[in-house]
């Protein structure tokens, strides 16, 4: 469990944000793995420096619990999943907009080396003045990590297929992700809904959701294709790189 703490450094005179991150109910081996992973991450995730990306300042460990603690850039607004909640959808620009926007900050931490494996709408910020920004970079993904042999744990409506089967999830897997998230900006509902996470997994796996020019009449079949092949089963058949969905959103 994370929580996160809005604070002020006096050294630099800024607002920052702190997010502390709970150890508990982890046994000595795992809590062991956790921290070397968690260093190991911010580290990669520490030398991202682009708009569209979450700053990490510092990272360090809580001299009385011991337990880790991630220092970051303050984003003032609010995650995407509670603008959705608040207005199901978005119009049809302003999501292109943000997908757009997300893609290329993926295409560069992808360049640098750092996957996410965790993209969805509760790790995307909007900004006040109207832009997306990715948090938890390099450092989401953990926690789905710390599992038993074969266990698969994090967002299943979010997860691309090759992570659902154990594969280690690449640049490809954010990709397919981001396509949920711009499926579910665009028709106001994920591409795979079920009651439980099985049934979502069973979708993500087998079934191909229902295009998106069948929920809004002036999406374009060229959309509904970008929406197609972003969400596509075998990472193969996905874009390669981010910078080509976000050309093909901005086409």
């Amino acid at each position: 469990m994370g929580v996160v703490y809005r604070a002020y450094d006096p050294q630099i005179g800024r607002q920052v944000a702190i997010k502390t991150i709970s150890l508990n109910g982890q046994d000595f081996a795992d809590e062991t793995e956790y921290r070397s992973r968690f260093l190991r991450e911010v580290r990669a995730a520490g030398r991202l420096s682009h708009p569209g990306v979450v700053t990490i300042y510092d990272a360090g460990e809580d001299p009385e619990t011991q337990e880790p603690y991630l220092v970051m850039e303050f984003v003032a607004g609010e995650p995407l999943s509670r603008v959705l909640a608040r207005n199901r959808k978005l119009s049809l620009p302003l999501a292109l907009q943000y997908a757009q926007e997300i893609a290329e900050a993926l295409d560069y931490a992808h360049t640098q080396g750092v996957v996410h494996r965790d993209i969805k709408p509760a790790n995307i910020l909007v900004t006040e003045d109207g832009h997306a920004k990715i948090a938890d970079f390099g450092v989401a993904w953990l926690h789905q990590e710390i599992t038993q042999v074969g266990e698969v744990v994090g967002s299943p409506a979010y997860m691309a297929p090759e992570q659902m089967s154990g594969k280690q999830g690449d640049a490809r897997s954010d990709l397919f992700s981001l396509g949920v998230v711009l499926y579910s900006m665009i028709t106001g509902f994920r591409p795979f809904q079920g009651n439980s996470a099985k049934t979502v997994v069973f979708k993500v796996m087998n079934i191909e959701p229902i295009p998106v020019t069948s929920f809004q009449s002036d999406v374009s079949p060229e959309l509904d294709a970008i929406v197609s092949r972003a969400i596509a089963k075998d990472p193969d058949e996905r874009y390669a790189t981010g910078a080509a969905l976000a050309r093909a959103i901005q086409r």
